[in-house]
Order: structure tokens, then sequence, then C-alpha cells
């Protein structure tokens, strides 16, 4: 019997990535000693994924006293639903949750829901480690654990300090890539530092990494690389950090080693158009990148003020230019459906982004989502508006039908699932309308899964 069982919980990604949270955690509950049954649930297929009872079955395969489950908020909700059902017949069973999407709600998420032991916030590795000793052997006391919330004996939610961030990343054991089948997988993640120094209010890296970006070292990049390229024939990673070129005299150095070691190989990263120039584009295409997801977000120069990501249209279009010219897949998000966001502002946008793609960008757009923890959701939050049929494909894919088991606890508790909701200002109607006239259906606009049932309905705008 294995002392921990971790599954990772994740549907509706297009292209499946390796969960490194989970497997970054894993590592070091193995290095500790923990012997750890792992599963993760991206991997699995059917029409009923998002069924509570399929996703109880899923995580009660192992005979674990330890179940931890790792989600974002896109799967808070359920994650919760099959820990009350799996409760009722696993009565001594402990269950923890970690991952992004508890982490911003866990004292509250704990207060209202009995079935969850214990909530994992921030960085998870340390914790786990002495959370399964604790409960294994006693030791260290639970008050004692940074960046737990734990209930105590007479049921009082208890939430510790948060644990100091690691600044020693080279520390970390490397992700337990050798406990899954990374042929599984469409991409394989990697981390080259820790958090973002701005902050942009709707955005909940914020609240997690305190603005701080902690890098690990250029060597210990290097040698993971190598190591998936040599026992797992990795040829492509993609870097998720939050903002890889934030360090640009880090990102040249990364550049001209990577093309000098792993020449044939390739890597992609998440950036900010005014965190790069055209030397640095020049750079990063001769070592082989060949995508940047560039955070646009807006074409109103009002709401990217409003958001704090105030950046010339001049410059972002002529950086997107720039890097498709040096064959580079470049995406480009725009968020509409901000509570402070009038019709003019939206149309701005959509003409960008039709701006965008002459440029050669693949542009999408999603619905602003009111994620907990961000500035924007904490001065919106009591008024936010919910509808089955309309919430972010940042949260989820499943629509209405995809929501039928939790939508109960998501209406009655929108405190802890505020990701499943819309800002109610943000005159969502008369926006999808303006934007079927524009020639963008909602599979563009991406909002719940209202696309496809329109166009298996043939209806026309």
């Amino acid at each position: 019997m294995p002392d921990f069982a971790l599954a990772n919980l994740s549907v509706g990604q297009s292209m499946t990535m390796a969960p490194l949270g989970a497997l970054y955690v894993m590592a070091a509950l193995d290095e500790a000693g923990c012997s750890v049954f792992f599963q993760d649930y991206a991997l699995e297929q059917g029409l009923d994924l998002y069924s509570v009872e399929r996703i109880t079955r899923f995580l009660d395969i192992a005979d674990s006293p330890i179940l931890g489950i790792s989600c974002f908020s896109s799967m808070l909700p359920y994650a919760v639903a099959a820990a009350q059902r799996l409760r009722e017949t696993r009565p001594s069973i402990k269950i923890v949750l970690g991952g992004p999407g508890p982490s911003a709600v866990g004292k509250d998420l704990m207060e209202v829901f009995t079935a969850i032991d214990f909530v994992v916030y921030g960085e998870g590795e340390e914790t786990a480690i002495e959370l399964a000793s604790s409960l294994k052997t006693g030791a260290p006391q639970l008050s004692a654990i940074q960046g737990l919330i734990w209930r105590a004996s007479d049921g009082t939610v208890v939430r510790t300090p948060p644990r100091r961030r690691r600044k020693e990343l080279d520390e970390i054991h490397f992700p337990a890539y050798e406990r899954v089948n990374l042929a599984d997988y469409d991409i394989v993640g990697l981390v080259y530092a820790r958090g973002c120094p701005y902050e942009c209010t709707y955005c909940d890296v914020v609240s997690m990494w305190k603005r701080q970006n902690v890098a690990r070292s250029l060597q210990n990049v290097l040698t993971e690389i190598a190591w998936l390229k040599e026992r797992f024939g990795v040829r492509h990673v993609a870097f998720v950090d939050d903002l890889f070129t934030v360090d640009r005299n880090r990102t040249l150095r990364f550049c001209r080693e990577f093309q000098r070691l792993h020449g044939d190989a390739t890597w992609g990263c998440t950036t900010r158009i005014d965190r790069m120039d055209t030397a640095l584009i020049d750079e990063m295409a001769r070592a082989g990148c060949n995508y940047v997801f560039y955070g646009v977000e807006s074409g109103s120069a009002k709401i990217l003020a409003r958001v704090n990501k105030v950046i010339p249209f001049e410059q972002t279009a002529a950086m997107v230019k720039s890097s498709v010219q040096r064959e580079i897949y470049v995406h480009t998000p725009l968020m509409w459906g901000f509570p402070f966001e009038d019709l003019n502002d939206f149309r701005e946008t959509l003409v960008f982004g039709q701006y965008l793609e002459h440029c050669g960008a693949h542009v999408f757009y999603t619905m602003a989502t009111p994620l907990p923890a961000t500035a924007l959701y904490e001065e919106y939050r009591e008024r936010l508006a919910f509808d089955a049929e309309t919430y972010s494909a940042i949260v989820g894919y499943g629509g209405a039908e995809g929501l039928r088991d939790v939508e109960s606890i998501i209406r009655s508790y929108p405190h802890l699932f505020p990701g499943f909701y819309h800002f109610a200002e943000g005159l969502i109607a008369e926006k999808i309308r303006i934007g079927r006239s524009k020639g963008l259906n909602l599979s563009d606009i991406r909002i719940s899964n209202l696309a496809a049932r329109e166009r298996a309905a043939s209806v026309e705008y």
C-alpha cells in the first residue's frame, strides 16, 4: 500500500502537458522516502469526463491512507464534490488539496466542505513532505508546518503562516518524469523561474508569487534539458514561466548555451511585449525558439491602463511582425468582458485582433475571468453573474452539460468558485452579438460550448 496517492485533476486541454506541479511534489515525496502512487486525469478519455461519479472512481483507485489532489480553479468544484462522495465510502482517508485552484480559497473552502482535511498553499514540495511525515509519525506537529490549512480536533480551520519563498531552486529535484510515460503527452513543460514582478489586476499569479521572480541557474536548467533529451527523447520543451524574458541578459545567456548544446531541439515560452526587442527575438529564433505567447490582453488603451498593463499598440504590432518574420508561431490572447469595458472598447479590441492576425499572429479571445485573489475580483466580487452556458474557456470547456453535477455548489458558493462567473457589468450579451456581426463565431470568443451546439443546429448569423 503506498504512503501517498497523488492525482492531477485536469480536463479540457486541447494539448496535454505533463503536470509539472504534481510531478515536482511527487519527486519531493520520492526523495523523502515516501511511496507514491500517481495518476493523471488529463489522460482519461470519454464523454463523461465531467461526471463526479467517474472522477470519484478515478480518485479511489489506490488504497492509500492519504489522497492528494492537484487542480486549477477549473476543476475545484469537481474535486470537492468527488471528495465528498469518497468520504462516504472511505471515512478514514485523509484528503489533501493543492495547486493554484484551492490555494487562493483554502480556508473558506475547508470551512464549507468538511470532507477536505488539508489544503497545501503556495510552493508545495516542502509542505507535502512535512505533512506526510506528520500524518505517518506525528512529527512535525501540524501547527508547525508552514503553508498548510488544516482542521483542528474541535473542527476549527487553521491556516498556518505562508512558507517563505524558496530562493535556491537548484535544490529542488527535477519533476518525476520517470514516473509517467512522456509519450502520452503533447508537451513537456520546464520551469526556469518562478514568479512575475508585475501586478496586472486580472492575474492570480500576483497573490501566489508576491511579485518576486526567482530563477534557477543556467547550468541547472541545461542539465534538466539534457536529461529530458537523453533519457526520454524530448526534442521540444515549453517554458511555463509567467514571464520568460523578464531578465534580458539571462535570456541571452540561455539562448547562446542552448544553441551550442542543443541545436537540434526547439522551445517555446510566454512573455510580455515590453520585455522584448529585435535583437533579443533574433537570438531566441537562432536558438530554436519556435513559439511565443504574448499576453496582449486588449485593443483598448483605456482597458490596458485599467488592468495595469500599458503597452503601446505600435510596439505590440512591431514585435508580433518581427517574431512572425523569424518563423515563430505567435499566440496573442485578447480579453473582453471587463466590467469597465464599454462597447467601443470591445470594438477596438476586435479591430486590433484582426490587425494582429494580418500581422501573422494567431489570436484568440477569452472572456475576462474573476479569478479569486486577484485585484479585479476583490473590486467586483459583489457584482458577478452566473450563467451555466457562459463562462470563460480559461476555466473550462464543458458548458452547461459539464456543470450538471457541480452547478448547485457553484451557485451556492460564488466566493469559492468565482471563475465560473462573469462580470455582471461586462455587457456580455451585447458583445457576443457584436462579435458575431464581425464574423467571429463563438468558438473564436470561446464561450463555454455554445459554439459547437450552434454549429450542430446550423444556426447562421
